[in-house]
C-alpha cells in the first residue's frame, strides 16, 4: 500500500467518524452506511474522471481501466461522483438537504486535507521549482524519476485546510441555522481549491483547454451559493408566517389601513 492510499483511507476512516459524532446513537449505522456509499462513489467518479482524461491508453489497455492499484485518480470526477451519491443518500435517508450537507460535510473536508497531503507521496499536484539551499525546498521525485526540490504546495495546502476547517468547526457551533454550515464550509472548501489549484505547477487537469480543478472548484461553490440562497429565502418566508411568533404581519403587500 502506498503513502496516497494510507492517507485517504486515513482520511475516510476520520471523515466516518465525524458523520458517527453529529447523529443520533440509533441513527449511525444507516448514516454511516450513507457517509460509505458517499465515498464509494467519489471513488469510482476519480477513477472513471482519469479514464476520461486519458482515453488513448486505455482504449489500448481496457482491461486496466479499473486497476486502481496502478494509480490514476482525477478528484474533480471524486467530486462529481460523491455530490450525486449525496443526493441520493439524502433520500434514501429523508433527510433535508441542508441538514445531510451538514452532517457529511465534515467528512469531505477531512478527505480533502489527507488528499493533498497524498498528493506528496505521489508526486502530483507540487509546487514550484525553488533553489534546493531554501529552507523550505523539499524533495520531490518527478512521474519521470528525476529529483528536484520544490516549494512544499501539498503541505502547506494541507495544513492550512485543515486550520481553517477546524477553526470554522469551532466558531460555527453556535450558528442558528446549523444547515448554512454546509454551504460555508463548501464554499471555503472551493475557494481554497482553486487558489491552491493555481499555485501547482504541474499544470492541473484540463481538457480542451478548460482547468477541470477550477471547473469542479465552481461547481462545488455554485452549489453552496444556491443552497445558502434557498436557506435564506426559506427562512424569510417562515419569518412571514402567521404561526411564527412575533411574525410581522405588515409586508409591502398588506399596508396598515
Amino acid at each position: 500500500m502506498n503513502g496516497f492510499s494510507l492517507l485517504i483511507g486515513i482520511g475516510a476512516a476520520l471523515g466516518l467518524l465525524q458523520i458517527i459524532r453529529r447523529v443520533p446513537d440509533k441513527q449511525s449505522l444507516h448514516w454511516t452506511a450513507a457517509g460509505l456509499g458517499l465515498l464509494a462513489a467519489g471513488l469510482a467518479g476519480a477513477r472513471a474522471a482519469y479514464v476520461w482524461l486519458n482515453p488513448a491508453y486505455y482504449a489500448a489497455h481496457p482491461g486496466t481501466a479499473w486497476q486502481l492499484t496502478e494509480g490514476g485518480l482525477a478528484w474533480p470526477g471524486a467530486l462529481a461522483g460523491a455530490l450525486g451519491a449525496f443526493f441520493l443518500a439524502a433520500l434514501f435517508l429523508r433527510a433535508p438537504l441542508g441538514v445531510a450537507a451538514d452532517i457529511f460535510a465534515p467528512m469531505f473536508m477531512t478527505v480533502a486535507v489527507t488528499a493533498w497531503l497524498g498528493a506528496g507521496f505521489s508526486g502530483t499536484a507540487y509546487g514550484a521549482e525553488v533553489h534546493p539551499a531554501l529552507p523550505w525546498a523539499i524533495p520531490s521525485t518527478e512521474p519521470e524519476g528525476v529529483l528536484t526540490y520544490r516549494w512544499p504546495l501539498q503541505l502547506i495546502a494541507a495544513l492550512t485546510l485543515f486550520l481553517f476547517a477546524w477553526s470554522f468547526e469551532r466558531r460555527s457551533v453556535g450558528w442558528r441555522l446549523p444547515e448554512m454550515r454546509a454551504g460555508v464550509a463548501g464554499l471555503l472548501l472551493a475557494g481554497h481549491t482553486a487558489l491552491f489549484s493555481y499555485w501547482r505547477a504541474d499544470g492541473g487537469l484540463a481538457f480542451n483547454g478548460l482547468r477541470l480543478d477550477y471547473a469542479a472548484a465552481a461547481l462545488l461553490a455554485g452549489l453552496c451559493l444556491l443552497g445558502l440562497i434557498a436557506l435564506g429565502l426559506l427562512r424569510m418566508r417562515a419569518s412571514f408566517s402567521d404561526e411564527a411568533p412575533g411574525a410581522n404581519r405588515e409586508t409591502w403587500f398588506s399596508p396598515r389601513e
